[in-house]
């Protein structure tokens, strides 16, 4: 372990006990008036992704007048050395089997012994894990952070997550249609569900970039019209449909090239698809990459063929970087994209209405502009850091106000 991850202490967990939501806190966990609180992020695994880019910057950027950020992972990926780099603590607190009730006992014992004054969880295994640590801790707020419309949930996922709901101070859903499905599976009340938009950090997209540079490393012609997909290449992300797609317009568009940036499970299987489809000299994957700013910049326009999202960063992220995009109208893709003003929406696992799409995007360069340059202004304006990182932390300071007054 570096210097900045903890080791759980032996007997911690004869100091455990359940705290019901609504209860005070005992007086020596509740954080000294003037002090800033103690906030701990709990995530499953801190390696490349959207859910992780979020946490990093939003603990860069805290107010440390306030807060005092730490983050917890049960496995020790890429993003956690960056986010240890800007000095904020990481705990490495690993997760040893599937079901590893052992590690509500080490993560209680970690949030007692550090004292934390807020917990707040990322995505299905840290939100069950770690709040259940949280309520035997005492902690005094728990936060959960819901990022998908799970359209294939399992019933006892959801009877868990209802269940956990109900002693959970706030749940922060992404979009509105995160907190829309909250709402009607989990029967909550409406105030216990907030909607904080993703912030995307623009001066990423602002960099000079070569768009050559990286065609040239995979070979990908320099007169080719390239759209691109920046996501997890995993079955949520449906690359089938798009690869499918692809193959339907590939005489209409003989120039139009697709690169697949990011890595996952399906890559092997999808490369065989699109020899399978006549497409794999059209078809370039970088596997996992650090630079998906660059990637961006280097498209001619982006495209996502997600079944289920929350708040797509790769939808976010490409309008940032001034690109034309066509996408699936899952979870708050349709908060995002303006039809036919930022982009295209298209109904999911619709082959055709997909390559009608691509095909219409790679045929005309002033649509591709005028999509770009709307939605660069729009995502701007509305998915900015500085208002997630402001509605975070007022909601923070409300929840710590209110178990003020009820100690």
């Amino acid at each position: 372990m570096n210097e900045n991850q903890v080791s759980p202490s032996p007997g911690g967990a004869k100091l455990l006990r359940w705290r019901p939501r609504g209860t005070p806190p005992d007086s020596h966990t509740e954080a000294p008036s003037g002090k800033p609180l103690r906030v701990l992020f709990v995530i499953d695994e801190l390696d490349i992704g959207g859910t992780e880019q979020q946490i990093l910057e939003l603990v860069r950027r805290i107010d440390r007048s306030r807060f005092e950020p730490h983050v917890c992972c049960f496995r020790y990926g890429r993003k956690a050395k960056e986010i240890a780099s800007f000095g904020v603590p990481v705990h490495h607190e690993p997760k040893r089997m599937k079901a590893d009730p052992g590690l509500i006992l080490r993560l209680a014992s970690l949030m007692r012994r550090e004292r934390f004054d807020i917990v707040q969880t990322y995505l299905w295994t840290a939100n069950t894990w770690a709040r259940l640590a949280a309520r035997l801790a005492g902690v005094p707020i728990v936060v959960a952070s819901e990022r998908n419309v799970d359209i294939w949930e399992q019933r006892y996922k959801r009877t868990i997550g209802r269940w956990l709901a109900h002693s959970t101070d706030r749940i922060i859903a992404n979009s509105e249609a995160v907190r829309r499905y909250l709402l009607d599976r989990g029967g909550l009340e409406p105030d216990k569900v907030v909607t904080i938009y993703n912030g995307v950090n623009f001066e990423r997209f602002h960099a000079p970039c070569d768009p050559q540079v990286r065609r040239q490393e995979l070979g990908i012609p320099s007169s080719c019209v390239l759209a691109g997909v920046v996501a997890r290449v995993e079955p949520a992300k449906d690359h089938a449909t798009l690869l499918q797609a692809m193959s339907l317009i590939r005489d209409r568009v003989p120039n139009l090239h697709l690169v697949v940036v990011g890595g996952g499970t399906e890559e092997e299987r999808l490369r065989r698809l699109s020899r399978e489809l006549g497409i794999a000299d059209r078809v370039h994957f970088t596997g996992f990459r650090t630079d998906a700013a660059e990637w961006l910049q280097s498209l001619d326009f982006s495209v996502l063929s997600s079944v289920k999202e929350g708040l797509s960063n790769s939808v976010i992220e490409s309008m940032a970087a001034g690109r034309s995009i066509a996408a699936t109208d899952v979870g708050g893709n349709a908060e995002v994209i303006i039809p036919e003003e930022t982009g295209l929406l298209v109904p999911p696992r619709d082959t055709t209405a997909l390559a009608n799409a691509l095909a219409r995007l790679a045929e005309s360069p002033e649509l591709r502009e005028k999509f770009g340059r709307a939605g660069q202004e729009r995502v701007e304006s509305v998915f900015a850091i500085a208002p997630m990182l402001a509605q975070t932390e007022q909601l923070y300071q409300s929840l710590a106000q209110r178990m003020r007054a009820a100690a």
